[in-house]
């Protein structure tokens, strides 16, 4: 994982703010350890969803979902200091360490279920890869309702390798994120395609 205190800008920006408790960021994701020394005085809040079972601290997912959690919430003064550790966070699992994928139906209902929720912000580390971007109506729907809220959505650009589209990162009013290097390089595994440059940004994904 990149050192997030060498992120240019970084430094700068938490000189003016670590995040405001009136912000909510939901994290689709995988379960998360919210009893991980990193996470002590967050305010953290799991929301109900299909994946009925508890944290598995050495599963894949679990590890997924606590190291994204991690680097939006992380405490400053912990070992992981977090982008935004003042924010409120909704945990809504929607992998877990038995359940690596996830359809684009119940995706749309873990996106609503954090709108409803209160969410400003939804991270979603998943997608469904797909020809030219299309979505299925439950999650166009839902991903047009988090526009017309004002809901920022930010998706995982996909881990294919290819010229080639995730949803619902490739849909409209969705930030798209890929993975590149510590030296700004996209990594190989990242997906890339017209759409994603006019919608896509690039973030440190390297182990």
């Amino acid at each position: 994982m990149a050192d997030l205190t060498q992120i240019p800008g970084i430094q700068s920006l938490w000189e003016k703010t670590s995040g405001d408790s009136q912000i909510c960021v939901a994290v689709l994701d995988g379960l998360v350890d919210r009893t991980h020394p990193c996470f002590a005085g967050a305010d953290l809040k799991r929301l109900p969803t299909l994946v009925q079972e508890e944290v598995c601290v050495t599963g894949a997912m679990s590890l997924h979902g606590t190291h994204v959690a991690s680097i939006i919430f992380g405490q400053h003064g912990s070992e992981i200091p977090g982008i935004a550790p003042r924010c409120r966070g909704l945990i809504v699992p929607i992998f877990s360490d038995n359940r690596s994928r996830v359809s684009q139906l119940d995706m749309a209902r873990a996106i609503e279920t954090a709108v409803n929720a209160g969410a400003h912000i939804i991270n979603i580390s998943g997608g469904q890869l797909t020809e030219i971007g299309e979505a299925e109506g439950w999650l166009e729907s839902v991903v047009e309702l988090c526009s017309d809220n004002n809901v920022l959505i930010v998706a995982a650009a996909g881990n294919d390798g290819c010229n080639c589209l995730h949803v619902p990162a490739a849909l409209p009013a969705v930030l798209a994120v890929g993975a590149m290097d510590d030296l700004g390089r996209p990594l190989n595994f990242s997906n890339w395609g017209e759409t994603y440059s006019n919608q896509g940004i690039l973030a440190p994904g390297g182990t």
